[in-house]
């Protein structure tokens, strides 16, 4: 049921979204949110709690502290529970500024991953109001790449499939982030090809975050310099499917596809290069 982890993402976003207001995040604060970002969410709810009851008035501490709730042990449906209400509480409490913004984030996320009937229309309309209103906010930034997955799979008509991937394309420049449009670039990508076998459209959108160097992390680069090769092979772009096959084998040479790679790099390599 939960999210794991929500924390490093979004101690990154509320500290950024303070810095945005020019405040500087307290030291309660900080280690709170340090705490959430090293899974520590039972203290991280300590010390928000106690900033919180010290202080009603902080509506920074009440979210961390019912951020907390969503990732302390053992989670229960009585903890999600009072998180929603203390998110209801900040979002009607003052409508947008921060809290009240990443309140409304953390509802939608609360309706798609704890709800007994998931309401999915209702969660895609709350990501979209969030975007539209907050188009800068961190949590605009959060909800964007979630959005596109819930646009992008599910059970619709052709038609209404590529209406809605036409609105993850021109959400995409909007958003503020490289982190947020990298990652609402790869959905789209990643959907393109598996349930469109499009790999014209998808190639662009690989080969841009990869140029970039927007994918540090080495199982998605590793994966993702495979997808690139494979689309590039799709496509007749030889040259440029070779490419990506030698980078992967120089960046982990001691994958277990290494074998299968060289195989297919050999066999590329004896077509005519287009």
């Amino acid at each position: 049921m939960g999210e794991r982890p929500l924390t490093p993402l979004l101690a990154a976003a509320c500290l950024l979204a303070a810095s945005v207001r020019g405040e500087v995040p307290r030291d309660d604060a900080r280690a709170g949110w340090r705490n959430l970002s090293i899974l520590n969410a039972n203290e991280a709810y300590r010390v928000f709690s106690t900033a919180a009851d010290a202080n009603p008035a902080d509506r920074d501490a009440r979210l961390g502290e019912a951020v907390s709730l969503l990732n302390v042990e053992p989670q229960t449906d009585d903890s999600i529970a009072r998180a929603s209400g203390l998110f209801e509480s900040l979002r009607s409490g003052e409508k947008g500024d921060e809290a009240a913004v990443g309140a409304a984030y953390y509802l939608a996320r609360i309706a798609q991953l704890h709800a007994a009937a998931p309401d999915r229309d209702a969660v895609v309309r709350d990501f979209r109001d969030l975007i539209a209103r907050h188009p800068r906010s961190p949590y605009a930034q959060l909800a964007a790449p979630k959005l596109a997955i819930l646009l992008l799979y599910d059970d619709v008509p052709a038609a209404e499939w590529q209406r809605r991937a036409r609105e993850v394309e021109d959400l995409i420049p909007t958003l503020s982030t490289p982190a947020a449009r990298r990652d609402t670039r790869l959905v789209l990508a990643g959907a393109l090809i598996r349930l469109r076998g499009d790999h014209a459209r998808a190639y662009p959108l690989i080969t841009q975050c990869l140029a970039e160097n927007l994918v540090i992390r080495p199982s998605h680069l590793n994966s993702l310099l495979l997808q690139a090769a494979e689309s590039a092979r799709v496509l007749g772009k030889n040259g440029e499917a070779a490419a990506y096959y030698r980078k992967f084998l120089s960046d982990f040479p001691s994958d277990m596809k290494t074998d299968e790679i060289r195989r297919r790099l050999a066999l590329l390599v004896r077509r005519p290069r287009q």
